[in-house]
C-alpha cells in the first residue's frame, strides 16, 4: 500500500523515537524542571516585576519559552534530519524519490512538532497548577496566530537546511539565530527594556509578534481585534518568507546536486 511522504516519514520518526523511550521521559522531566525553575525565579523577582508584564512574570516567561521552543524545533530539525541522512548515506536516495523535497522536509518536522506540542501542553498545565490563570479570548484568533507563527518559523528552518546542503555545516548559523531570537523575541523581557536600535531590529522578526499576540489572547483574555496587528505582521512574514525559503532551498539543492554534495559529509 502506497503511503504519502508525511505518513512514511512520520512512521519512520515514531519508530526511531520509540526505540529511545528514555529520551522522551527525560525531555518530559526537563520540561517539568524548567517550569518549576521559572516559578521560583519569578518568586525571587517578586510581585513588583510581575506587575510590569501581563499575567505576571511567571506566566509571561512560560508562554515566551514555549514559543521559543517551537522556533528551536523547526530551526534545527530540518538541518538535523538532512545531516542524519547525509551521514547514513540515504539523503541522495531520499531526495531522488517522486515526492517533493519540500514535502519531505515538512514531514521530517512533524514528529518533533508533535513532541513539542505535548511538552508545551504539559508545561502550560503545570503552570496552571502553580497559579497561572489562562483566559482564552478568541480561540479562532489563537489558532490562526499559531499557524502563521509555525509557517514563519518553518520557512526560516528551511533556509537553514538549504545553507547546510551547500556549506555542510549548519552549527554556526542556527545557534546564533536561536540566541538572537531569544534576545529580541519578547521571550524573557519586554522589548521596552532594550536599547532603541535593538528594539527597532526586533520589528523585523516574527517571534515578538507571536509572543505578544498569544499573551494577549491567553493571559489578558483579549479578543481578535486586539491581535489584528500581530496577525497582519505574521501573515506578511509568512507570505514573504515561505516563497523565499522555497526558492533558496531549491537553489541550494541544485548546487548540491551539481557538485555532488548530497552524499558528502
Amino acid at each position: 500500500m502506497n503511503r504519502s511522504p508525511f505518513q512514511a516519514v512520520l512512521r519512520r520518526d515514531i519508530s526511531h523515537a520509540w526505540s529511545y523511550r528514555l529520551n522522551f521521559l527525560l525531555s518530559t522531566f526537563s520540561t517539568f524542571f524548567a517550569v518549576v525553575l521559572w516559578f521560583f525565579f519569578a518568586a525571587f523577582l517578586g510581585p513588583r516585576a510581575g506587575k510590569t508584564v501581563p499575567g505576571g512574570y511567571f506566566a509571561y516567561v512560560v508562554v515566551g519559552t514555549s514559543l521559543l521552543g517551537y522556533l528551536n524545533v523547526v530551526l534545527h530539525t530540518f538541518a538535523k534530519k538532512i545531516r542524519e541522512d547525509q551521514l547514513m548515506g540515504t539523503l541522495e536516495m531520499l531526495l531522488a524519490s517522486p515526492s517533493s523535497p519540500f514535502a519531505l522536509l515538512t514531514a521530517s518536522c512533524l514528529w518533533e512538532l508533535i513532541l513539542q506540542t505535548v511538552q508545551v501542553s504539559w508545561a502550560l498545565a503545570l503552570a496552571g497548577l502553580l497559579g497561572v490563570r489562562f483566559q482564552f479570548g478568541s480561540l479562532p484568533a489563537l489558532l490562526l496566530l499559531f499557524v502563521l507563527t509555525l509557517i514563519s518559523f518553518a520557512a526560516m528552518g528551511m533556509l537553514a537546511a538549504g545553507i547546510l546542503l551547500v556549506f555542510q555545516r549548519g552549527e554556526p548559523v542556527t545557534p546564533f539565530v536561536g540566541a538572537l531570537f531569544a534576545l529580541l523575541g519578547n521571550v524573557f523581557f519586554p522589548l521596552t527594556v532594550l536599547p532603541r536600535p535593538l528594539a527597532f531590529l526586533a520589528r523585523f522578526l516574527p517571534l515578538p509578534y507571536a509572543t505578544d499576540g498569544i499573551r494577549k489572547l491567553l493571559l489578558e483574555g483579549a479578543g481578535a481585534k486586539a491581535v489584528y496587528g500581530d496577525l497582519t505582521a505574521l501573515a506578511v512574514f509568512a507570505v514573504v518568507l515561505l516563497p523565499l525559503s522555497a526558492v533558496v532551498f531549491a537553489g541550494c539543492l541544485k548546487l548540491a546536486r551539481r557538485y555532488g554534495l548530497l552524499s558528502a559529509y
